[in-house]
């Protein structure tokens, strides 16, 4: 009988799983505590992601920045799943609060190493960190926000079988950190940079709330091209553009086409520009055929046909040669042309030189005369609610007599949408008489090769006479040659009048007005040249 049982093989693979069932649930069990380990990590990786992203947003380099990030966050709740076998740890929200009380460690940071080998350990974040008790007010040094969670302990089944007190530390611990930034792409736009022409005033540091508080609004900026020299306030110059291949910078005619409406191949980031050295000769040229100006190379038909100006191009010259249509149409600004009574969009009361600034240059203060430019282009007046519904700042801004100031481009928006660019100048004028000119194009539409549009586009946001610009502080990083200069902001810009000789021949000085700017102070108009995003870095 025990010889029969020893040699019978019934029920062998029963016994062999009997032997191995305490391995096969010790493996199981392994399995289950790696997939709960790596969902936890997941979902601790997610949640700080999350939060740097959404930290990270609001990086826009206003002083309130930092303190907008930490409110972002605060409204964000995520979850950690599976961290300990009973009921009540299943799931743990994690929140953050600004108070430092919270679940995670946030530091604003000016910088994060170049090579992602190199750790962000405590001694780099204490070294490049935004002071926590400047955070009110040193919004615009945060480039970077980092999110660090560690400090939830992982309880395995081993570690419960074992009598490990998981919650006393005794557990394996598992976190994660992130690293977000804030990245503005500006696209085909005009390749030029303006020195803050405020950066040594007050308002200079934040130009964001200057903005906001109308302060910028209706003031002329007559800017002076900085030539072989170190940039200065009020000074303007050119950004970089891609040649042929992204190894190739353009040549002179390249960029002088751009300005003339070509389209740029370049795409600037918004922490950084990189400037073209040097003055480049006739971009003017090339701008100016947004005034219905065509000096060569632009006087041909095919050019008329490819760059159309603006649909509005009053500019306060006196039309030369009167009776002859022919010469109604000045390509050529070789002299001073003569000006009209009442320029076409006249300075401030008060035009002085930057602080610091370069000779040459100059910014508006005070009213400037739009009563005087209404009754000198259109005749009659305007009531006093006609004048604020026109200005962008409503009654915010006033000029000299306690009223509505609207800027030179609210006016020359009202002209287009009121259908008055047709409206001729100085229409009492007997020493200019057949010589006061409009706003419509002449020299376009006199081509008669033109097949192009009949008139230019009367679009907002495809204006020939609005440009976009990146404001650079150039005292603080100034530089000659090529240079990388960081961006306080990015503006879009008025072309008040077309762009005259120097003495020398070359560029000379333009007179813009800022419409708007990107960052929170701004109107928002942007957002259509403007691309925002934040993105994880580490």
């Amino acid at each position: 009988m025990l010889r029969k049982f020893r040699k019978s093989e019934d029920g062998y693979a029963f016994a062999l799983t009997l032997i191995s069932l305490p391995a096969m649930i010790a493996l199981g069990l392994l399995l289950i505590d790696m997939g709960r380990g790596n969902n936890a990590q997941t979902d601790f990786q997610a949640a700080v992601d999350a939060l740097a992203l959404a930290g990270a947003r609001e990086l826009d380099f206003g002083t309130d920045s930092i303190t907008r990030a930490q409110d972002a966050m605060e409204n964000l709740a995520n979850t950690v799943s599976f961290l300990d076998l009973a009921d009540s740890d299943g799931q743990i929200i994690l929140n953050y609060d600004a108070d430092g009380t919270g679940d995670f460690r946030v530091e604003f940071l000016t910088d994060i190493p170049d090579s992602d080998d190199t750790p962000i350990d405590n001694a780099y974040i204490l070294a490049n960190r935004v002071d926590p008790a400047n955070y009110d007010t040193n919004g615009a040094d945060a480039m970077y926000v980092y999110v660090g969670y560690r400090g939830n302990d992982f309880c395995s089944f081993t570690d419960r079988l074992r009598g490990v007190n998981c919650s006393g530390g005794g557990g394996r611990t598992i976190g994660a950190y992130a690293v977000a930034t804030y990245n503005t792409a500006a696209c085909d736009v005009t390749p030029v940079f303006i020195c803050n022409p405020f950066e040594k005033e007050p308002i200079g540091s934040d130009l964001q709330s200057a903005f906001a508080d109308g302060q910028l609004h209706a003031r002329l900026l007559r800017l002076h091209p900085p030539g072989s020299s170190t940039a200065l306030p009020g000074n303007f110059g050119f950004l970089q553009v891609t040649g042929n291949n992204e190894n190739t910078n353009a040549g002179a005619n390249a960029l002088r086409e751009v300005f003339a409406g070509e389209k740029n191949p370049t795409c600037y980031n918004s922490s950084r520009v990189t400037t073209k050295p040097g003055a480049a000769v006739s971009i003017r040229t090339g701008l100016n055929t947004r005034f219905d100006i065509y000096d060569a190379p632009f006087s041909n038909a095919a050019d008329k046909r490819a760059y159309p100006p603006a649909s509005n191009v009053r500019k306060g010259y006196a039309v030369d040669n009167p009776g002859s249509s022919a010469d109604a149409c000045p390509d050529e600004l070789s002299d001073d042309p003569a000006w009209l009574t009442t320029s076409a969009f006249p300075p401030n009361d008060t035009m002085s030189l930057p602080n610091q600034g370069v000779p040459g240059a100059a910014i508006g203060t005070g009213s400037w005369d739009a009563r005087g430019y209404w009754l000198a282009n259109h005749g009659g007046t305007l009531t006093d609610l006609t004048w604020t519904e026109m200005s962008s700042f409503g009654t915010k801004v006033k000029g000299s007599d306690n009223k509505s100031l609207p800027s030179r481009y609210d006016v020359y928006r009202y002209e287009i949408d009121n259908g008055l660019v047709g409206n001729i100048s100085d229409p009492e004028s007997a020493a200019y008489g057949a010589q006061s000119e409009n706003g419509t194009p002449s020299c376009y539409a006199h081509n008669v090769n033109n097949p192009g549009p009949t008139t230019p586009t009367t679009s907002e946001d495809d204006d020939r006479r609005v440009i976009f610009a990146a404001i650079v502080d150039c005292i603080e990083n100034g530089g000659t040659g090529v240079t990388e200069f960081p961006v306080n902001a990015f503006a879009s810009i008025f072309l008040v009048s077309p762009m005259e000789k120097n003495g020398s021949g070359d560029d000379g000085s333009i007179d813009v007005e800022i419409i708007d700017i990107t960052g929170t102070g701004g109107n928002g108009t942007l957002d259509t040249f403007v691309r925002d995003e934040a993105v994880l870095v580490r």
